[in-house]
C-alpha cells in the first residue's frame, strides 16, 4: 500500500469549484486546519466526488473504461499503441492502465474515508452531516465494488491512510470486500434522500448499485442464498420510485444534450471545471471516426483512439434503433464526401454518439459534453429480468421486465414506432439468459458494464476466443494482475494467480 499512499499525497488537492456542486469551496485540505465546520464536510465531500475522476487519471470515465472495453469484445484501440496490449491480451503486471486505476481506485476509497471519519465528528447539522456521510459511503461502495470485480481480494481500508506505518495491508477475501460494500450501500441507501443536486448519490442510485451488486456476488465464490432474490426486490423499490422512469426515447437516455435525465440514476458529470481541462470527459473526442465530420470544427485528424470491434457492433440488428443511437457509421469527409466507416483509414465503427453533444457547434463542446452514466434506470429493469429467471425461470414479470426494454427501442424517436424489436417470449430458462446478456449489448453499449457481464456470467474467454482465435485470453484473465510496484512494495500483497 505505500505506493497508494505515495500517489495520495501526490494528488490531495481536493478542494475546487463544481457545477454540480452549489457553493464553490477553494482550499488545501489539511488534518490540521480543516474538519472543523459544516464548510469543512462540504470540502472534504467535493474531494471525494472529484476523487472518482479528476484529471488525466479520470477513474470512472477513462482508465476503468480503458482496461474493461478494450479486454472485451467491445472496443478496440487502433491509435492509442499503450493500449492495444489490452486488447490483445498481451498485458502483464506492470500494465500503466491497470497501475493507474489500482492507483485512483484508492484515492477515491481515502477520500471517502476522510469524509466518513472526520465528517462524523463535526458539530453541524444533523440532517446535512447525515447526507454527506451516506453519499461517502456510497462513493466508497462504487468504488469497491469496481476493485472486487477487477481484481478480487482487495486490501480493505476503512480509515484515513495519513501514515506510512499504515499502509502495508493483506488482501481481503472476496467475500469480506462484498460485505463491506453492502453495509455501506444499505446505510446510503436508508438516508440518502429520493432527490439530491446533479451528479451527486440518491436513494435510487444507492438501491440500484446494490442490487447490482447482490446480482454479482450470486454468481462469485461470496455468492449467498437469496441473492438473486435481493436483487429482483431492490429493483423493483427503483422501478416503483416516482422520480426515476424510462424515458420514451432511447436517444435521450444518454447523451451530452439530455444530462440528469429522469432515467439516470447516476452520472459522472463529464463537462465539469474542477481544476484543469484534463478533468473533461474524453470519450467523445477519443471515440470520433478520424476521417469523418460530425461536428463543426472538427479536424480531419480527431477521435480514432476509441473504436467499436466489428463483431461487437454487428450484433447490433441494422433496423435496431440504438444501432443509430450508439454509432457514427457514415458522414461527411473533409471534401463534403459522404464516406462510411469502411471508407475509413481506420475502418471500424465509431461509438461516439452516445458521449457527442449532437447541438454542439465546435469540437470542443462535442468532445467534452458528455457525462459517464453509471447506472441508468434500463440496467435496473434488465437486472431484474435476469435475476427472477435465475430465481424460477422466465416469469410473466421477467418477460414485462426486458419487453419494456425492446419496446422502447420499437419506439424510434419517441413518436415513430417500428415493428422490431419484437417482444420476446416461449423461451427456456437458459435461452432467457443468452437474450438477456444480449439485450444488454444492445441497450448498455459502452456504458461500462460489458467486461463485467462477461466475467461475472463466466463468457470472456470464449466470448473472445469466437472473434480473435489468435489472442491469449485464458481463466487468469477474470481478473486483473495486481500492479508490479504494489506487489513489490507491499509485502503482505499476493499476486493473483499465473500474473
Amino acid at each position: 500500500m505505500k505506493h497508494i499512499f505515495l500517489f495520495l499525497m501526490a494528488g490531495m488537492l481536493l478542494a475546487s469549484c463544481s457545477k454540480f456542486l452549489e457553493e464553490k469551496p477553494q482550499s488545501f485540505l489539511s488534518p490540521e486546519n480543516y474538519y472543523k465546520t459544516a464548510e469543512d464536510a462540504f470540502v472534504a465531500l467535493t474531494g471525494a466526488y472529484d476523487a472518482i475522476g479528476s484529471a488525466s487519471e479520470t477513474f470512472i470515465a477513462r482508465r476503468l473504461q480503458y482496461i474493461t472495453w478494450f479486454a472485451s469484445d467491445e472496443a478496440l484501440s487502433p491509435a492509442l499503441a499503450p493500449q492495444k496490449p489490452l486488447d490483445e491480451f498481451s498485458y502483464v503486471a506492470d500494465n500503466d492502465d491497470i497501475s493507474r486505476t489500482w492507483n485512483n481506485m484508492y484515492a477515491a476509497i481515502n477520500a471517502a474515508n476522510i469524509v466518513i471519519n472526520r465528517v462524523a465528528g463535526i458539530a453541524m447539522n444533523d440532517s446535512l452531516k447525515t447526507q454527506y456521510l451516506a453519499e461517502a459511503r456510497f462513493l466508497r461502495a462504487l468504488s469497491y465494488f469496481y476493485g472486487v470485480r477487477l481484481w478480487g481480494d482487495l486490501p480493505l481500508v476503512t480509515f484515513e491512510v495519513a501514515s506510512l506505518d499504515e499502509v502495508d495491508i493483506a488482501r481481503s477475501p472476496v467475500s469480506d470486500i462484498y460485505n463491506q460494500i453492502i453495509e455501506d450501500l444499505v446505510y446510503a441507501g436508508e438516508r440518502l434522500a429520493p432527490t439530491n443536486q446533479n451528479g451527486r448519490a440518491r436513494k435510487g442510485a444507492a438501491k440500484a448499485l446494490l442490487a447490482k451488486v447482490y446480482l454479482t456476488r450470486a454468481s462469485s465464490v461470496a455468492a449467498q442464498q437469496g441473492d438473486y432474490q435481493r436483487c429482483a426486490d431492490l429493483c423493483s423499490e427503483v422501478i416503483a420510485m416516482p422520480q426515476h422512469t424510462l424515458l420514451p426515447d432511447y436517444e435521450k437516455a444518454v447523451g451530452a444534450e439530455d444530462e440528469f435525465n429522469r432515467e439516470s440514476l447516476f452520472e459522472w458529470q463529464g463537462d465539469r471545471v474542477l481544476i484543469s481541462a484534463g478533468e473533461l470527459s474524453i470519450f467523445g473526442a477519443f471515440a470520433l471516426p478520424r476521417g469523418m465530420l460530425v461536428v463543426p470544427g472538427q479536424a480531419a485528424s480527431d477521435g480514432g483512439g476509441i473504436a467499436a470491434e466489428v463483431a461487437y457492433f454487428n450484433r447490433y440488428p441494422d433496423n435496431d434503433y440504438r444501432k443509430e443511437c450508439t454509432f457514427y457509421t457514415s458522414g461527411p469527409d473533409k471534401n463534403g464526401n459522404t464516406v462510411t466507416w469502411q471508407q475509413l483509414a481506420m475502418p471500424y465503427p465509431s461509438p461516439a454518439r452516445k458521449y457527442v453533444n449532437k447541438n454542439a457547434t465546435t469540437r470542443d463542446a462535442a468532445a467534452f459534453g458528455g457525462n459517464f452514466v453509471v447506472l441508468r434506470m434500463a440496467d435496473v429493469y434488465l437486472m431484474r429480468a435476469e435475476a427472477l429467471n435465475e430465481i424460477s425461470g422466465p416469469t410473466n414479470d421477467a418477460y414485462a421486465m426486458i419487453n419494456a426494454i425492446r419496446a422502447r427501442a420499437r419506439n424510434r424517436n419517441g413518436s415513430n414506432p417500428s415493428a422490431t424489436p419484437a417482444d420476446l417470449q416461449g423461451l427456456s430458462k437458459d435461452t432467457f439468459r443468452d437474450a438477456v446478456l444480449n439485450e444488454r449489448v444492445l441497450e448498455l453499449g459502452f456504458e461500462g458494464h460489458r467486461w463485467f457481464d462477461l466475467v461475472r456470467t463466466k463468457r470472456l474467454v470464449q466470448t473472445i476466443k469466437a472473434i480473435h482465435p489468435e489472442y491469449p485470453v485464458t481463466a487468469k484473465h477474470l481478473l486483473f494482475p495486481i500492479p508490479a510496484n504494489e506487489v513489490k512494495l507491499n509485502p503482505k500483497i499476493k499476486q493473483n494467480p499465473e500474473w
